[in-house]
């Protein structure tokens, strides 16, 4: 299950569950609509029918215990179903273009089963409008307390946004719940039951009728025909096991048997055709079976929900009262040893299976631990070769340095600011960055197809930056060997070590660098109506120019302070705030960072004790907007994130 839907649905009205099967079928009679989980498993609900089962199956609700949780709305099981399925994407639309509500109408007459999705580009919350065979509830999460509002008000406030949102096709499971088994008990001589406590099938079916007559003064909660149908069928069980009781009475009243109900559709709440006639039980069963539409989406659009009710209840009486006729024929004391042995031989038998599935993991993860150990001894021997070569290419250059003969000298600093970097490959087709980061290539075959070509603003024939060769002096700098180590070292430490999720924003980024600016600035506006520059060390752009990631350098040995974390996180603030695509900020140091800098870096990542924030080191600007704070040391010619640890 996604960990967003399992923290909403977490925040629910819940009370333990329990009984399996039997206490399914009291939520069905009761038109339960939210999620069940027990045994890790999660278990979707809408009027009583289940529509969805995720990480397991009914059978572990029979084995397990857990906890149901009661939907605020019932728009929302349905849609948590629908997104952990998962859809396919039809179309986006921009509002100003196409309104949802001209899109919504759209759906609604051709049957559409799905749901859309208004959030991308909106500041003030999500929206959601959910569709089954053309009918719609709608739902919204708005403001930074991310506050429920459903109904025609989510509708109404979706309808006003300003964004894009995405039409997304998605099936829906349909589960019919299995009968519970029933041990037959053994035939025993029934004495004869006091007149007084046997009630005639006619009394029955007068008090059901008057009920039904009750119910119809107040306003009932619809339920759905495969209900009425479910009710039929365990009506008719019962009756085949008790040939002695009188049959029970028919409601006279009609029966919706089709797969949709009447109602009329507000603004946003579409519906679909609906139409009655009178049947049999299982007659509307076999109609349910063959339909693919929910006959209830709202238990408040039902027209036929009286006569319904009338019926369910009848029903649920009659199999209540054949069930304590069946439990009376048996011995509760020859049922209790027997049902204890049964519940022990259960309990026994799950014990074992989790110590067979806790042995089988932990092997699993032996294995991985392995894989991992052979995996780092093979890069530490990667590395050991690379300092032996970048020892032997510096010895080279200081063997060079005094005789190199040079036209013009350049200070580092113009050199650095001149100079931009571009990421490029030998063939697109032999290993790239989307690559490795899909899992498709080695390291190895990224690093030889993976080119760091430099642009600079001089000739650098002839040209030496402090007595040594430009190009010697470019490779060595902390700005090139920094950018190198990010672009490729750094995504598969974060493919590695399993923290796509937390470095989400950043792990995206690294495959769209396309340019590196060196030294340079981005302009931002003031509150003043003015603009301003924020000089950073690196700037690492995509195609467009958008800046992707900024970062300082601390090319001393002095430690990094408080104040240089300061000033890095108000110029990546600002510069976030103006553009959406800056994914992260690296203080980079070649000694460590005091006490002061790490204090500053939490305060700007705490967010508060309320958080919710799942990304890792992140400094959250809005509901929408941030970026990650990166520290990193540079010891030995190797670069080693420190904040967040991987």
């Amino acid at each position: 299950m996604d960990a967003r839907i399992v923290e909403q649905i977490t925040e629910w009205s819940s009370r333990p569950f329990s009984g399996g099967l039997e206490t399914l079928h009291a939520l069905a009679d009761e038109e339960f609509s939210g999620a069940v989980k027990a045994g890790g498993a999660w278990l979707f609900m809408l009027n009583g029918r289940v529509i969805g089962v995720f990480d397991g199956s009914l059978d572990t609700f029979e084995e397990s215990d857990g906890t149901q949780f009661e939907a605020p709305h019932p728009s929302l099981p349905l849609l948590f179903s629908m997104q952990e399925r998962g859809g396919t994407t039809q179309a986006k639309y921009y509002t100003n273009d196409t309104p949802l509500k001209e899109a919504s109408e759209t759906l609604a007459s051709n049957g559409f089963t799905g749901y859309i999705e208004l959030s991308e580009n909106v500041l003030s919350g999500d929206y959601y409008v959910v569709y089954h065979g053309g009918r719609s509830m709608s739902a919204a999460y708005v403001g930074q307390s991310e506050q429920l509002i459903s109904g025609d008000e989510a509708f109404s406030r979706a309808n006003d946004e300003v964004g894009i949102y995405e039409v997304v096709a998605a099936d829906v499971d349909i589960i019919d719940l299995p009968e519970p088994e029933t041990q037959e008990p053994e035939p025993t001589p029934e004495p004869a039951a006091p007149e007084s406590d046997s009630i005639p099938a006619a009394e029955a079916s007068d008090s059901d009728e008057q009920d039904g007559d009750e119910d119809q003064s107040s306003t009932p909660t619809a339920p759905s025909s495969a209900e009425t149908a479910a009710a039929g069928q365990s009506e008719a069980a019962a009756d085949a096991r008790q040939p002695t009781s009188a049959p029970p009475t028919e409601p006279t009243s009609e029966r919706n048997s089709g797969a949709s109900e009447a109602a009329t559709p507000s603004e946003g709440e579409s519906d679909g055709d609906d139409g009655t006639g009178a049947s049999d039980p299982l007659s509307d069963e076999q109609q349910w079976r063959e339909t693919t539409r929910i006959p209830s989406l709202d238990p408040e659009n039902s027209s036929s929900a009286k006569s319904r009710d009338a019926g369910v209840k009848q029903r649920r009486t009659q199999r209540q009262t054949s069930q304590r006729q069946s439990a009376g024929r048996q011995s509760a004391q020859q049922d209790t040893p027997r049902r204890g042995q049964s519940n022990r031989a259960k309990e026994i038998e799950a014990e074992l299976t989790a110590r067979a599935e806790k042995i089988e993991a932990l092997r699993s993860k032996l294995t991985q631990t392995e894989a991992e150990r052979d995996e780092l001894k093979a890069e530490r021997d990667r590395l050991t070769a690379r300092v032996e070569e970048l020892q032997d290419e510096l010895e080279t250059v200081r063997e060079r340095s005094p005789g190199v003969s040079a036209e013009r000298q350049l200070p580092a600093e113009q050199a650095l600011t001149q100079t931009n970097l571009f990421v490029r490959y030998g063939s697109k087709g032999k290993g790239t960055l989307a690559d490795a980061a899909a899992g498709e290539a080695s390291r190895d075959t990224v690093e030889s197809n993976l080119q760091l070509e430099h642009h600079t603003q001089f000739d650098t024939a002839g040209v030496a930056v402090d007595g040594r060769e430009f190009e010697a002096f470019l490779h060595d700098s902390m700005e090139y060997t920094f950018v190198s180590w990010l672009v490729v070292d750094l995504l598969y430490e974060i493919l590695e070590t399993g923290h796509q999720r937390g470095l989400k924003d950043l792990f995206e980024a690294i495959q769209r660098i396309d340019r590196v600016e060196l030294h340079g600035s981005l302009v931002t506006e003031t509150e003043e109506d003015g603009t301003t520059e924020l000089p950073f060390d690196v700037i690492l752009r995509d195609r467009m120019g958008n800046p992707l990631v900024v970062a300082n350098i601390n090319d001393s040995r002095d430690p990094a302070t408080g104040e240089m974390m300061g000033s890095l996180v108000d110029a990546a603030t600002a510069v976030s705030s103006a553009n959406d695509e800056l994914s992260a900020a690296f203080q980079v140091t070649k000694s460590f960072f005091e006490p002061a800098a790490l204090e500053t870096t939490e305060d700007a990542t705490s967010g508060g004790l309320l958080t919710r924030e799942k990304r890792e080191s992140f400094v959250k600007l809005s509901r929408k907007r941030g970026y990650h704070l990166c520290l990193v040391e540079s010891r030995n010619g190797e670069f080693h994130l420190t904040v967040p640890e991987l």
